[in-house]
């Protein structure tokens, strides 16, 4: 019995010995189920409260917006339930936020903070914490974005804004580059639909395109709409995704407007911006209104980039004209922040064949403009190819406001670039225009671009001589006497002759000079032609020079142009407005 007994201990012994795992290992499973649910519950109740902060805030900054009138509207864009619209004041300076706003905003990014720690994987939030941090020019923006744990290629495009906004363009297009190649193939379709920013000729033949078009189409639009190319990186492509990066944050929350998220105002921050700044209108009644109505303000002055038709295969059809950076109403409108006002540039460009490559002549003289003339400023001649290749540049930290630039590019078709940009930054200008290659075939008979040059006290002999006495712009004075030179290109027989042909024809006024010579109140305008012949066998390279009397001709513009012999690539011509 004893021994029977101890072995009936013994085998329960040994069985609850072999039970005991088991249970001990369903306990530790439903110890870690129930932590996962707490978490769970932890995890929503955090992002619950994160979003209530958020609201809270925008709540309590509606309430202390500082109130502003800021007159009537010249003209209103309707984009659903929005207004877009300039004010009719000449001069008027939006109020700061105030002290109790950034107070606010301080509080509600240490909360976020808090909730980024114990969700650090949490897009929302992060995401909100880079948003504020930007709008407080919070320069901590970008490691807070270096640091993010959430969605890859969401932290990615956190990182371009964070860089964009700080003027890291460079930076920025890279960090974006990384977030496109990483994002879902719907996302990146949407990221990169410019259909909102095209003017109307693009857009209908844009939307037709696939995304796999839509992108093709792109790398040539983005390169003609960088509003400056001697800033590193494409600030407008980097804005564009800005816009749509703030899209995505402002879809989940609330806004300062205190209106529900819709596509209107995801049109208008794709089309003009994020506002920056807001105000209240004061109160036209004596009773407190439960709901202010709220201003946004976008960055001043906006200017449209893009072009007004769609760019074209070949660059000599890029012409500076088509450029309308003041259009009114505006599809699109961007501000840089680098220039407080950006201008076009009267500049002169010319090119001249030396080889394989080409030589690039640029002139400028701004001396009498307000911005320039007072300034310091830098510039730059850029010549490129096309959009994925470095380009040719001569650039100047410090420049006259009278001065030449030059560089040689291997390009044969080329956009070429003359740009300045103050150094205080007052202002940026530029001129921007495509060229179809000069041919150089030693058989045929081609020409140079027309470079104006001082015709005083005699005419440059060669190219060298040139240069420095290179006009600044393609405006002159009535009472000028100005050079022209040129370069021929190739020969023919000696024995034969080579016609040249200069013509110098006035480019109608416009409307009211048409009506008067209807009318025959206006005098008929005719071209002025000179013709000489020379002998066609001088060499593969030579440089001609006559000089033009200005007085001559009546102010107004002028369409000058070049024939050598009966080849029409030996043909260039210049527009010159005489003043």
């Amino acid at each position: 019995m004893g021994n029977r007994a101890n072995l009936s201990l013994l085998s329960t012994a040994l069985a609850l010995t072999l039970v005991a795992p088991a249970s001990l290992a369903q306990s530790q499973l439903l110890n870690a189920s129930a932590r996962s649910a707490q978490l769970r519950t932890d995890s929503v109740q955090i992002s619950h409260h994160a979003h209530d902060l958020q609201a809270n805030f925008e709540h309590r900054r509606r309430q202390m917006l500082p109130r502003f009138y800021i007159g009537s509207a010249d003209h209103c864009l309707i984009v659903g339930r929005f207004c877009e619209w300039h004010p009719n004041l000449s001069d008027y300076v939006v109020p700061d936020e105030g002290k109790n706003i950034v107070r606010a905003r301080a509080e509600l990014l240490r909360e976020l903070e808090k909730a980024s720690a114990a969700l650090p994987g949490d897009d929302w939030i992060i995401g909100q914490r880079v948003r504020y941090l930007t709008e407080g020019h919070d320069t901590s923006a970008v490691d807070v974005a270096r640091s993010c744990r959430a969605t890859r290629w969401w932290c990615d495009a956190l990182l371009g804004l964070a860089q964009h906004v700080g003027g890291n363009y460079a930076g920025s297009d890279s960090a974006y580059a990384a977030a496109l190649d990483e994002m879902p193939s719907t996302t990146r379709c949407h990221w990169l639909n410019l259909a909102p920013l095209l003017d109307d000729d693009i857009r209908d033949t844009y939307k037709k395109m696939s995304c796999g078009q839509r992108e093709a189409a792109d790398a040539r639009i983005w390169w003609v709409a960088d509003p400056l190319y001697m800033t590193p990186g494409n600030e407008r492509r980097t804005e564009h995704f800005s816009r749509v990066l703030h899209t995505a944050l402002q879809q989940d929350a609330e806004n300062t407007y205190g209106s529900s998220w819709g596509g209107d105002l995801a049109e208008l921050i794709l089309r003009f911006g994020w506002a920056e700044r807001w105000t209240q209108q004061p109160s036209q009644s004596m009773y407190a209104e439960s709901k202010p109505a709220i201003t946004g303000h976008e960055r001043e002055p906006g200017y449209h980039f893009f072009l007004t038709l769609q760019p074209p295969d070949s660059l000599a059809l890029i012409v500076d004209s088509l450029f309308d950076i003041y259009q009114f109403p505006p599809r699109e409108q961007y501000a840089p922040v680098y220039a407080r006002a950006f201008v076009r540039l009267d500049a002169q460009v010319a090119r001249f064949r030396r080889g394989d490559s080409t030589k690039v002549v640029a002139a400028y003289d701004v001396s009498a403009d307000t911005i320039f003339g007072r300034r310091k400023f830098a510039a730059a001649l850029i010549a490129m190819g096309d959009e994925a290749t470095a380009p040719s540049k001569a650039e100047l930290a410090e420049s006259p406001t009278k001065n030449v630039l030059t560089v040689s590019t291997p390009w044969k078709e080329q956009l070429i670039g003359v740009e300045l940009l103050a150094n205080d930054s007052a202002g940026a200008a530029r001129w921007r225009s495509g060229f179809a290659e000069i041919s150089l075939d030693s058989g045929k008979i081609s020409v140079s671009d027309l470079l104006f040059v001082d015709g005083e006290p005699s005419l440059p002999g060669d190219l060298n001589e040139a240069i420095p006495r290179a006009h600044g712009g393609t405006t002159f004075s009535h009472d000028q006497k100005i050079g022209l030179f040129w370069e021929i290109y190739g020969k023919t027989p000696a024995d034969s002759a080579l016609p040249i042909s200069l013509t110098i024809t006035p480019i109608d006024a416009g409307l009211l000079r048409r009506a008067f010579r209807a009318l025959r109140m206006a005098p008929k305008t005719t071209p002025l032609n000179i013709r000489w012949q020379e002998n066609g066998a001088s060499g593969v390279l030579s440089a001609r020079s006559v000089l033009l009397d200005l007085s001559l001709v009546p102010a107004g513009k002028y369409a000058v142009k070049l024939e050598v012999g009966n080849n029409p690539a030996a043909t260039t011509s210049r527009v010159i407005e005489v003043k």
